[in-house]
């Protein structure tokens, strides 16, 4: 590590002295030399995480190991070639995670059917992922970042995902509780935070942060919770979550709530989700908070070999007092989606069948979706938006379907990539030669197939969308499809 960032490791450990013992200081400084931990959560829209895990594991020579706090969750402890790098994480199959950041959504009891779900600060998706997968994509998140710079790398997070019932929003996260009260099942606040975790990487070393700065932050993550329990229904749950172990933004910010609404939010035992002893504090420099702060969970280093983390389980039981507010407005018209006819639906739906044996149909009936056109493309198109949300303008939302090319269908490559494990004709499957030859960028000459254009092609697990003719089938690897789709994405057309 640096000298600097070992430092600034040192200040931030010595605030912490009156709670770790000088044996868990070693720890945590002895744990900087050790590589950190390589978590993997698998895409379960995609493919059968079970299965899949051992046939990744044998395929990259990957030791694994499962994570009990999360069902799709994997440790990987040894690997020959870097998990980031094959075409299954290009894919979207899997997403590659510190285990810590798990536990978050890992915490929620979900068990209502169609949740709606309200995700306040999440990009860049990996956590929007996660609520995706609790619901098997049967419940609408609204995953909304304030960030302007970092709507792209969650757009394009989400959309490898395959997720449909999504919608992405850019506002303060301050104003959904006054815009939407008591609105959603669930709420994920993953606040912005000094991320003092006291395990840096390479790519996160470790800064210097200051008393005021911890201050500034812990108001704004108060303004944050507040706004998130405003928004959440009676009966609903919020997990709040940083990824720095500074009680200013943890276990300060709940009491500062606590003290605010303290007939309207409990916060949830969670020590039976998870297998660390690692409870929250009840005091630190002098400053006492509420005794119920020993049910939330923080997650030093050392206990867990991760990256350090806070996390707290709250429910709210009673209604709380926020001014209502007036949310952004515009004509759903505006944005060039229309409803199509029937008789358009059902060509569709056979030209599915026909041409790749799916039954569009009852996807749509699955997902709570409707198709919607604009202009020559088409659209899936949560209903939940719709019939809640339809005057909020948004920056992306759904899943393109495609478009007619001639009288055949060509499926959008998210469309493929998340439904073509369901197709049983129309694909194109390659060896591992041309596969190898695929993923580089390069075309197949001469394959093995007397598919007219376009199919679709299966590379391993993945399923992508190509053109074929004379002989040949046209390189289109991931990078090339992510230029295609940033002009595909649903964004708002507004005149």
């Amino acid at each position: 590590m640096p000298q600097t960032g070992s430092s600034n490791l040192n200040e931030s450990i010595e605030r912490f002295s009156d709670i770790l013992s000088e044996s868990e200081h070693q720890k945590i400084l002895q744990l900087q030399d050790q590589p950190s931990p390589i978590g993997i959560r698998l895409n379960p829209l995609k493919l059968s995480p079970q299965q899949a895990i051992q046939e990744l594991a044998n395929r990259y020579g990957w030791q694994t190991q499962p994570l009990s706090f999360c069902q799709n969750g994997w440790l990987i402890r040894n690997y020959e070639g870097s998990p980031g790098t094959t075409i299954e994480h290009r894919m979207g199959q899997y997403y590659l995670q510190d285990p810590a950041s798990m536990v978050p959504v890992s915490l929620f009891d979900i068990d209502h059917p169609n949740p709606l779900i309200l995700d306040m600060a999440a990009s860049p998706g990996g956590k929007t992922t996660h609520l995706i997968d609790r619901t098997f994509d049967q419940g609408f998140v609204l995953a909304n970042d304030a960030s302007r710079g970092r709507i792209n790398a969650l757009r394009s997070v989400l959309s490898n995902w395959g997720g449909v019932n999504q919608a992405i929003l850019n506002y303060p996260g301050e104003n959904f509780g006054s815009w939407f009260p008591e609105t959603f099942n669930f709420v994920l606040l993953d606040a912005p935070c000094s991320m003092e975790n006291l395990r840096p990487t390479p790519d996160q070393p470790m800064r210097e942060t200051t008393s005021d700065e911890r201050l500034r932050l812990q108001e704004r993550q108060i303004q944050l919770l507040k706004s998130g329990l405003g928004a959440l229904k009676i009966g609903g749950e919020l997990v709040y979550a940083t990824c720095s172990l500074a009680p200013e933004e943890d276990e300060a910010v709940i009491d500062a709530v606590l003290n605010l609404f303290p007939d309207a939010i409990q916060i949830e035992r969670i020590s039976n989700k998870i297998d660390f002893d690692a409870k929250g504090l009840t005091q630190f420099q002098g400053q006492s908070f509420h005794p119920t702060l020993t049910q939330t969970l923080r997650l030093w280093p050392h206990i867990t070999g991760f990256s350090g983390f806070f996390c707290a389980l709250l429910k709210k039981t009673q209604p709380i007092h926020i001014t209502q507010a007036e949310p952004p407005q515009r004509d759903f018209t505006k944005t060039h989606l229309e409803t199509i006819q029937c008789d358009i639906k059902k060509r569709l739906s056979q030209a599915f069948f026909d041409q790749f044996g799916l039954d569009l149909e009852q996807i749509l009936e699955n997902l709570d979706v409707l198709i919607y056109q604009r202009y020559e493309q088409f659209f899936l198109i949560p209903k939940p938006y719709l019939e809640q949300f339809s005057k909020l303008p948004y920056e992306y939302i759904g899943m393109p379907l495609g478009t007619w090319q001639n009288d055949t269908f060509a499926p959008s490559h998210l469309f493929v990539s998340r439904f073509g494990h369901q197709f049983t004709q129309g694909m194109i499957v390659l060896d591992d030669q041309h596969t190898k030859l695929w993923i580089t960028g390069r075309d197949i000459r001469q394959p093995k197939t007397d598919l007219g254009p376009p199919r679709t092609i299966s590379v391993g697990q993945g399923f992508g969308w190509t053109q074929s003719w004379a002989g040949e089938i046209a390189s289109q690897t991931t990078s090339k499809f992510t230029t295609t789709l940033l002009n595909l994405n649903i964004r708002e057309t507004v005149d």
